[in-house]
Parts: C-alpha cells; sequence; structure tokens
C-alpha cells in the first residue's frame, strides 16, 4: 500500500478553493495518479504539494476506482518529477527526470 499522502488544490466554477489530501498510487517523470475521496474536474489545473515536490499540473483523467477516484496529471510544462528530491517510500521502479 501507498504510504504518501498529496495535497492537490484548485479552484471551482465560483473561484472558492478546493484542497484535499489523496494517496499517491504512482508516478511517472511526467506525472502522478493520486487516489482521491472525491472526483476532481478534467482539464482543470491543480496545485500538487507532497514532502519534496511542489508544483501544477492538469487533471487528465478521473475514473471511479474501489476505493475512491483514480486522477491522473501531468505535470505543468518545466515541471517534472526529480528522484533524488522526492523518492516515495513506495516506489519500486520508475525512474525521474533525466533516467
Amino acid at each position: 500500500m501507498c504510504s504518501d499522502f498529496v495535497q492537490i488544490a484548485w479552484q471551482d466554477d465560483r473561484q472558492a478553493r478546493i484542497s484535499y489530501v489523496g494517496l499517491l498510487e504512482d508516478v511517472s517523470p511526467t506525472g502522478l495518479c493520486v487516489n482521491l475521496e472525491l472526483p476532481a474536474p478534467v482539464g482543470r489545473t491543480v496545485h500538487l504539494h507532497t514532502k519534496g515536490f511542489e508544483g501544477d499540473a492538469e487533471v487528465r483523467y478521473c475514473e471511479l476506482g474501489d476505493y475512491g477516484y483514480l486522477v491522473g496529471l501531468e505535470f505543468a510544462e518545466g515541471q517534472c518529477w526529480e528522484r533524488e528530491a522526492w523518492k516515495p517510500k513506495h516506489l519500486v521502479g520508475p525512474l525521474g527526470c533525466g533516467g
């Protein structure tokens, strides 16, 4: 089971701030997947914060899973996951920026 938490925040259509904490499911150099209790709007820009990484991403997909919503996030241009800065505890294989 995943042991890393990711805080995700965005503004809704009325400009109210929505913020939730989810569990990291997967990470790659270009994005990550987080399990959330509620759906995130596809196409929306969100702000991510976790130990070792902070930045923006776009919601690419949001699917109902067994234990909540699986939300796929693509990092904003110029941002990527750097393995040296943040290595999730459950990580077994993916490489960060630069291999």
